[in-house]
């Protein structure tokens, strides 16, 4: 673990050369044409390094600015208070924010042209000790084109997530943290079924890409109109395909379950560690065994990982550390690993671009006769590993034996302990994705 401080930590100007080059600049004309070429240079600088988010966070003299890239945050440029008060008030004001300092959190959108193309930014402010803390994510339409081959899914995942869009009838369910790339495998899936001959309707909260040839509603509870009477609309729509951005609390579990009990497929999406603890957060939200067990058809766990950089990537072994991990895990200590090494091509980080790990999971009747009999994870998950299923751990292992991640970056991922088996006993065979099963994955794109 790094012990440095957040001032003490590297800065990478380069990342940000575009917004440095604009600040050397002489002042010329009005406040406001500087401040817009100053955000518009540093929105440059992160589409160009594929910054997911760009942080401006206050720090006693000034604003660091710092970029999420595949997932990381790395420290750019250090700003002077007056020019980062001067973007974080340029950014309140396209957002349609309070223009005062942010008493409370707040959100909004703003529309930007930068490089000749539009670009979407979700505008995030929230007063912290040191003063107002400013995020904006980046809305990259190109990520709502992928399809589902893209994504990192193995052959298997991928055949039965297909099959479960052309033939389920009640939910589809994608479970993960925040940042999991849940909201892209949704859209991947809407993209599949934009070409068939049904209706797809949404409510979202916000929508954040729009998607040609499906229906998109934006809930304004100001309004009125919530998940829940968004949901009641929705069927006098004649829909066959209901998607509802995220599964956040009692009312709009009710509401799902009230649109599966219709016969019509229902996607959504809700914070679970795995596909087993997706049916304990069902149950958390009220909802009744019986409920779930004819109502839920499939559900998708996932984590998004770095992709090695295949310019400079390393073949090597585990490190002591590693080889712990994994007979903690009770798992095969590979022959031979992928280490990250760092070049120019990756900003010499060693990655370039994320995937998607995964657990698919296709519920059948002897799986629903357990969630029937309120069978906890303990007991569900031990069914799944006696069953042969793969869980995200299998598919991770798969990665990394395949040189598409590694080891460290498994772990830095984090939440996967509770695959740790009770049984069987250590040095039990138990079925699992093989490295030669690997090396026949769908070849994922960009994710």
């Amino acid at each position: 673990m790094n012990s440095q401080t957040p001032l003490e930590r590297p800065h990478q100007p380069l990342l940000c050369r575009g917004l440095e080059q604009a600040l050397q600049a002489p002042p010329a004309g009005e406040e406001n044409t500087r401040t817009s070429a100053l955000l518009n240079a540093l929105l440059e600088d992160a589409l160009r390094e594929r910054a997911s988010d760009v942080h401006l966070d206050p720090a006693g003299d000034g604003f660091r600015i710092r970029f999420r890239i595949d997932g990381a945050m790395i420290d750019t440029l250090q700003l002077s208070p007056a020019e980062g008060q001067r973007l974080v008030r340029a950014c309140k004001n396209l957002a349609a924010l309070e223009p005062g300092v942010a008493r409370v959190p707040g959100d909004g959108r703003a529309e930007f042209r930068v490089s000749d193309r539009p670009l979407g930014v979700r505008v995030a402010v929230t007063p912290t000790v040191s003063g107002e803390k400013l995020a904006l994510r980046l809305l990259r339409a190109e990520l709502t084109r992928l399809s589902l081959n893209q994504l990192g899914l193995s052959p298997s995942d991928y055949d039965l997530l297909r099959r479960a869009v052309q033939d389920a009838r009640g939910m589809i369910l994608l479970s993960g943290p925040t940042g999991s790339g849940k909201t892209t495998t949704l859209y991947a899936l809407l993209h599949e079924m934009r070409h068939t001959s049904r209706s797809v309707v949404t409510i979202e909260d916000p929508v954040e890409y729009v998607v040609p040839g499906i229906t998109q509603i934006q809930v304004n509870p100001k309004q009125g109109l919530t998940f829940a009477e968004g949901a009641k609309g929705l069927l006098r729509l004649d829909p066959d395909v209901i998607l509802m951005g995220e599964m956040r609390d009692a009312a709009s579990a009710r509401v799902a379950i009230d649109v599966a009990d219709t016969g019509l497929l229902y996607l959504s999406s809700l914070h679970a560690r795995d596909a087993v603890a997706t049916i304990t957060a069902l149950r958390n939200f009220g909802l009744q065994d019986f409920e779930i067990a004819a109502s839920v058809d499939l559900i998708v766990a996932q984590r998004l990982v770095r992709r090695l950089c295949v310019k400079c990537r390393r073949a090597g072994s585990a490190t002591t550390e590693e080889v712990q991990w994994l007979e903690r895990l009770g798992q095969p200590v590979p022959a031979e690993t992928w280490q990250a090494v760092g070049c120019p091509q990756c900003s010499m980080t060693g990655y370039y671009g994320r995937t998607g790990i995964f657990e698919v999971w296709r519920l059948n009747e002897e799986e629903t006769d357990l969630v029937l009999q309120h069978a906890d994870e303990h007991t569900l998950r031990r069914h799944l590993r006696r069953s042969g299923r793969a869980s995200m751990l299998d598919d991770d292992l798969a990665k990394v034996a395949e040189g598409i991640t590694t080891l460290a970056e498994m772990q830095a991922v984090g939440g996967l302990g509770f695959y740790a088996p009770s049984e069987p006993p250590r040095g039990t065979a138990r079925p699992r994705r093989t490295a030669t099963a690997a090396r026949s994955r769908v070849r994922p794109g960009a994710g």
